[in-house]
């Protein structure tokens, strides 16, 4: 059955009147400047959308209130991007992969459409603005070539006209889009940082579920191997194409939000490490970042630990094809390394990363991804390896 195939009784694709109309009120607020009993009113509703019965109007609210939760500990990261959101589309569908094509593809039509309205109301930003929405079409193009099957692309496979016609598709896109994406500051360039790293974490979620299947694949199953391969470079690609969206961000601009996000920060990231985990193998380097923050202190599992890298199991091949598919993949991700290190030396030279690292330094030490251990195949840790993450 395809995991675009709704299921019976399908939903409207419009949210139900209390949950838009708390949605379009949470998407133009500057969330930073919330008096502290409206936080608290948004988290008592979520304390009553969860004691009460299961209706979608509730599901809806628990998605909408959860970043505002006096009783639910969550990372400051995970306030801010609202990744609870895809945690749950994707825990609504079968198949990982084209899920998140869908959902990129929803995410930055949507900015697309929100840039070029904000392009149209000033003339002094025509240029900028066509630049801006130039480069997230190209991201657009990047997924129309995205490998779903053998010898098939996104455009040719026809996941997007699918969609159209699947209502649980478009309600749960629809929900995902409504329900996350909130701006801290006042400003519109926060609208593309934030959706900047949401693209980018369902990019390290994607590189992570191919990663795991490719190296299921060494020495078994060559296709499938080659298809997980294309799919991880695919992806890791994508990584770059967003960034280069991203950098029409000034440093200014970018400095014009960012007090306003606080103390969150990519640092936290899980789906971020578990990439590298998956990709590359424990990194010891990090092992003080992964005690600083609790909800990172699962990767310090001796079985992660001790996890075979896709590196290691490909470099131990005796099949010259599958090491080239693998250097072919770690190509973009060093790339984007490099880029996210020179993301940090752009917009903060002289300022501490706001996850308490030393900002570019800190990106600077991990560019380099030669000598990382990995043991035995390994099974699951209680799913960790296996779902979105988030927290």
């Amino acid at each position: 059955m395809s995991p675009f195939r709704a299921l019976a009784p399908a939903p409207s694709r419009e949210l139900p009147a209390a949950c838009a109309e708390l949605a379009a009120w949470l998407h133009a607020t500057p969330l930073a400047e919330l008096p502290d009993d409206e936080i608290l009113g948004l988290s008592e509703r979520y304390d009553e959308a969860v004691a009460g019965p299961d209706t979608d109007e509730n599901e809806i609210l628990r998605l909408l209130t959860r970043p505002f939760s006096r009783r639910l500990d969550i990372p400051e990261y995970y306030r801010y991007t609202g990744l609870h959101v895809a945690g749950w589309y994707f825990a609504r569908r079968e198949d990982a992969y084209e899920a998140g094509l869908m959902l990129l593809h929803a995410l930055m039509t949507d900015l697309i459409a929100l840039e070029e309205r904000e392009a149209g109301l000033h003339e002094t930003t025509v240029e900028e603005g066509a630049e801006r929405v130039r480069r997230l079409k190209a991201v657009l193009d990047h997924l129309d070539r995205s490998p779903v099957g053998p010898d098939r692309t996104m455009a040719s496979a026809g996941l997007v006209r699918l969609a159209g016609d699947d209502d649980a598709l478009v309600h749960d896109l629809t929900v995902v889009n409504r329900c996350s994406g909130f701006r801290r500051s006042d400003k519109h360039d926060e609208h593309i940082f934030m959706r900047a790293v949401q693209a980018c974490e369902i990019g390290f979620f994607l590189i992570r579920w191919t990663a795991r299947r490719a190296t299921e694949a060494v020495g078994r199953d060559r296709d499938e191997y080659v298809l997980r391969m294309g799919q991880l470079t695919w992806a890791a690609e994508l990584l770059n194409v967003v960034f280069h969206a991203l950098r029409t961000l000034t440093p200014e601009l970018f400095m014009g939000f960012r007090d306003a996000t606080g103390s969150a920060s990519a640092v936290q990231s899980l789906n971020y490490h578990l990439m590298e985990l998956v990709v590359y193998g424990y990194d010891e380097r990090k092992i003080d970042t992964y005690r600083r923050f609790e909800h990172l202190a699962p990767i310090n599992d001796l079985l992660l630990r001790a996890f075979t890298s896709l590196r290691d199991a490909a470099g131990g091949s005796q099949d010259p094809d599958v090491r080239e598919a693998f250097a072919a993949s770690e190509t973009p991700l060093h790339v984007w390394r490099g880029r996210h290190y020179g993301f940090g030396r752009r917009y903060l030279p002289d300022t501490p990363g706001s996850g308490g690292t030393e900002g570019a330094g800190y990106l600077k030490r991990f560019v380099g991804k030669s000598g990382l251990p990995s043991g035995d195949l390994v099974d699951d840790v209680e799913q960790l390896l296996t779902r979105f993450a988030f927290c």
